[in-house]
């Protein structure tokens, strides 16, 4: 498991110079995740994840009173997430473990969140019943995570070209009813919706770049996959035939628990 972590943490740190350039689809997620939050006033706000620094701009933004305290395990993600809040006061940048994070002594928050993270967990069980012991009274926690559909197009036409050999991280995200069921087991009000976001390119090549620099390691077990140019023409092929266009679908969850207006 820690091997399997490390290598998340890797991918996500060689990203981090190219990740605002590629991460179209991330920060769209990350516009439909903080609309929403309904209007509130949050006191203290901690951020699962925070990569680049995106989601954390938004939520400054969005609620420019609450004090923010934003982790990710990358230092090179937080180093770009820096430059980018230009010191804001009102934001504290961490490296830390998502699924170890310990906040100061006492310290409870209103409103916990993440963008697009929560997938990636080594034990997500785990880490929501320890953001659920952090949440101050009538607090709530509110992310955005992908599901197992997420990349099938791509899925679809590797496994023809490495037949019994494609073993897809996605594969083994949560699906629906599991979030759902396992956020019913920690927390007494919960709301989940679905949605799919979908990223097109002019060719395969340029999906693929895509991917990589925004730090997804598309194999389960970490090794790389090589395409010759006859194979990223051969994929390409059977993209348009398949699908019409060079698309890729990300299957995403937006979660809500814990203290809900009109629930």
């Amino acid at each position: 498991m820690r091997e399997y972590k490390q290598r998340i943490k890797n991918s996500f740190s060689k990203a981090a110079a190219t990740y605002d350039q590629y991460a179209s689809v991330q920060k769209e997620i990350a516009v439909r995740l903080i609309n929403s939050i309904q209007p509130h006033i949050f006191q203290n706000i901690l951020e699962i994840g925070c990569g680049t620094g995106n989601y954390t701009k938004m939520l400054q933004e969005r609620f420019p009173s609450a004090d923010i305290t934003a982790i990710d395990f990358s230092s090179e993600m937080i180093s770009v997430a820096a430059r980018k809040l230009n010191k804001n006061k009102s934001i504290r940048l961490f490296v830390d473990d998502a699924e170890e994070f310990i906040p100061e002594t006492g310290k409870k928050y209103d409103l916990i969140t993440s963008n697009s993270t929560f997938q990636w967990f080594a034990d997500l069980k785990k880490g929501l019943e320890h953001y659920h012991e952090l949440l101050a009274n009538r607090g709530m926690i509110v992310f955005s995570m992908m599901g197992p559909e997420t990349f099938y197009e791509l899925y679809e036409i590797m496994k023809d070209i490495y037949p019994g050999k494609v073993n897809m991280a996605a594969q083994d995200f949560m699906r629906h009813d599991e979030v759902k069921s396992l956020l019913n087991t920690i927390f007494k009000s919960v709301k989940i919706s679905e949605t799919v976001f979908t990223g097109k390119h002019e060719n395969i090549l340029g999906l693929l770049k895509t991917i990589k620099h925004t730090g997804v390691n598309i194999r389960k077990n970490g090794d790389r996959i090589l395409f010759t140019p006859a194979l990223l023409e051969k994929a390409e092929n059977a993209y348009i035939r398949r699908f019409g266009a060079i698309k890729i679908s990300y299957q995403v969850f937006l979660c809500e628990a814990g203290y809900i207006e009109n629930y």
